[in-house]
């Protein structure tokens, strides 16, 4: 009787380094799932109203935060004419959608206002985290 071992399978983990080229996918993705997590622990802990705050106010900083991105990219890198009135315009739309969202948000009842906080500092908290990341690992580069 021969019997044969069991099949291994090694696992290879990669760990993804941040650095300047991946820095805004990560802010982006970071962003996206500490809105989750935050999200889920306030429905546990708190009422639904605050975890909807927290998810409408950190899906709102979010594409906020690509928006602006996508701006400053298209000004940065074509050659528009007037970039400043281009920036200015996009800049003026965006914060007018923003602020006709976020009044919704607030006069409907159904988000918690601390929740809208806390989700709109989510890409803020994810800056600031990026930010001790670099402080840490890229000591003087």
């Amino acid at each position: 009787m021969c019997m044969s071992s069991p099949a291994v399978r090694s696992v290879n983990l990669t760990v993804t380094r941040i650095n300047e080229d991946n820095l805004l996918n990560t802010v982006v993705i970071g962003s996206i799932l500490l809105a989750i997590f935050l999200t889920l622990i306030s429905l546990t802990i708190f009422t639904k109203a605050s975890a909807l705050g927290i998810a409408a106010g950190a899906g709102i900083a979010i594409i906020n935060f690509v928006w602006q991105r996508s701006i400053m990219q298209r000004v940065l890198g074509l050659h528009i004419r007037r970039p400043r009135m281009y920036a200015l315009a996009r800049y003026l739309l965006r914060l007018g959608i923003t602020g006709l969202i976020l009044y919704y948000l607030i006069t409907s009842g159904l988000f918690s206002l601390w929740g809208l906080l806390v989700g709109l500092s989510t890409v803020v908290l994810m800056i600031l985290i990026c930010t001790v990341y670099f402080a840490i690992y890229h000591k003087g580069d």
